[in-house]
């Protein structure tokens, strides 16, 4: 048998099912709900089941940005940019670009709307995006994005306060690097999104979205897809260190 509970000291409810229930998933137990008819039921599990997954999204969020801050801390700023280059350029980012190619803009726009909503942005953290199209791009609007954004302002949601401050402390950057945008005080958890740019200009000559990243962490952050590379700014590769090429050629 089903049983939501709301629970005091978790500050939300959970699952405290008989033990033959307690194993199946969630998405499992909403289908199983609206065959039997138990509609109410279905709500309430589709209402738990973002808060569900938060905890632990979340928190390997926040470990991801301790550890990039320990490593600065121990090895030096650069070696958090050498850390997560080493894992975007392999397995991480190569794969996703090569598959990206093959898409048109429209269909990338569809791919990484899905991962954003996975991935629990907006007000709510329940995965929420604004989708802009303008003429020379579509652009997908996070206020906040589920992980750098959250982090930094804080979670309203979960009661928890900037990472930026006690008691987590996390770190940003001192000085301006090509990888942090030329920018100082960019968090080492959001260097990789500038590393995302990089590695497709270096393999083949332009970004496939270009970040919105604003020093203000109560102003949302974007992902660009401009719909030829040619409409790209020239000042999105001048912030990573790139002149623009003659994509032409």
């Amino acid at each position: 048998m089903i049983k939501l509970i709301k629970s005091e000291r978790l500050r939300r409810f959970i699952r405290e099912d008989d033990w033959e229930d307690l194993g199946i998933s969630t998405p499992h137990l909403i289908i199983r709900s609206i065959d039997e008819g138990r509609y109410e039921d279905a709500k309430a599990l589709v209402r738990y089941m973002l808060p569900e997954g938060k905890g632990l999204h979340d928190l390997f969020c926040d470990w991801i940005w301790d550890l990039l801050t320990k490593t600065a801390e121990k090895r030096g700023e650069e070696a958090t940019y050498e850390l997560c280059r080493a894992t975007q350029e392999t397995w991480m980012l190569r794969r996703t670009w090569k598959a990206l190619l093959k898409m048109s803009v429209e269909e990338r726009v569809y791919f990484n709307a899905e991962i954003m909503r996975s991935h629990r942005g907006g007000p709510k953290q329940d995965g929420g995006l604004d989708i802009i199209e303008e003429e020379d791009r579509i652009s997908i609007k996070m206020d906040p994005c589920g992980s750098g954004g959250r982090m930094r302002r804080g979670d309203p949601v979960g009661g928890t306060p900037s990472r930026l401050g006690p008691p987590y402390n996390f770190g940003v950057t001192e000085k301006a690097y090509p990888w942090s945008w030329s920018r100082k005080n960019v968090p080492y958890y959001c260097i990789h999104c500038a590393i995302n740019e990089i590695l497709p200009i270096e393999w083949g000559g332009y970004p496939l979205w270009v970040t919105g990243y604003s020093d203000d962490a109560s102003m949302p952050c974007y992902w660009h897809f401009y719909r030829k590379p040619e409409l790209i700014p020239e000042k999105c590769f001048t912030r990573l260190g790139f002149k623009k090429w003659k994509l032409d050629q």
